[in-house]
């Protein structure tokens, strides 16, 4: 119950962080509308879909790469600063806070996700397959993505260092799945580019419920990413229990 409702808590401080929001879903929603004024009606010949569809999948998992900047913040906030003695007199513990931020984190990225989700299925009628399928993969990488920023701020000491590593992730993410340029064919690169980064695994996925097929490929991106996503909240526990208590 406490858990339920320092998430709640957190989830409301997040809406009202609007400068996040213009980053992560007011940019997102302006560039897709400049990109999708020129993809026009052309089609993407090896995956089926329009290249306006291919083009938002792109800028959604591009700006949901760095929505750990909500977990990591916040837990520097209230959990490594001055304001962490403050904290230590809640009625409940520090790693529990940490794991409310985790979560509204998560889920904030995800309903800003979706808003894309929505507005593009109305606005470009975006073929998107099963929206519940949709949600659940966006969740799912969203919690991967989350885990990932709070090791880095639990597990390195500067916090500016931190800060440079999840922009790194962030923008490695998005290199290696092909964004900008085609990686070299030489292993291990293809391996990388299609299963080594979460931009990839949650491309995988979302493509293979736009076409319904692929679902193999999609499948295993699942399972990495659950088997992923437990080995960080392992460490996350490690590295909480070092840098919280």
């Amino acid at each position: 119950m406490i858990l339920l409702k320092s998430t709640y808590y957190n989830f409301r401080r997040m809406l009202r962080n609007y400068l996040g929001m213009v980053i992560l879903l007011v940019t997102p929603i302006a560039l897709i509308t400049v990109f999708g004024f020129l993809a026009d009606d052309a089609m993407n010949e090896t995956l089926g879909i329009p290249v306006k569809d291919e083009v938002v999948v792109i800028m959604l998992f591009a700006f949901l790469m760095f929505g750990g900047f909500y977990t990591m913040e916040y837990v520097k906030g209230d959990l490594m600063s001055s304001m962490k003695w403050r904290m230590h007199s809640l009625p409940y513990q520090a790693h529990t806070h940490a794991y409310s931020i985790l979560i509204s984190s998560s889920l904030f990225n995800v309903l800003q996700s979706f808003i894309i989700v929505i507005y593009t299925l109305f606005v470009y009628d975006v073929h998107w397959g099963n929206l519940w399928l949709v949600f659940l993969i966006l969740l799912t990488v969203s919690t991967f993505i989350q885990f990932v920023f709070i090791n880095l701020v639990l597990g390195v000491k500067n916090y500016k260092t931190a800060e440079r590593l999840g922009t790194a992730f962030g923008i490695g993410s998005v290199m290696l799945a092909e964004v900008w340029f085609k990686m070299p064919d030489i292993a291990p690169f293809p391996l990388l580019s299609t299963y080594g980064n979460p931009f990839s695994l949650g491309k995988n996925m979302i493509f293979a419920n736009m076409t319904g097929e692929n679902t193999d490929k999609a499948i295993i991106s699942l399972v990495i990413l659950i088997i992923a996503t437990i080995i960080l909240a392992i460490s996350t526990a490690y590295f909480g229990r070092r840098k919280l208590l």
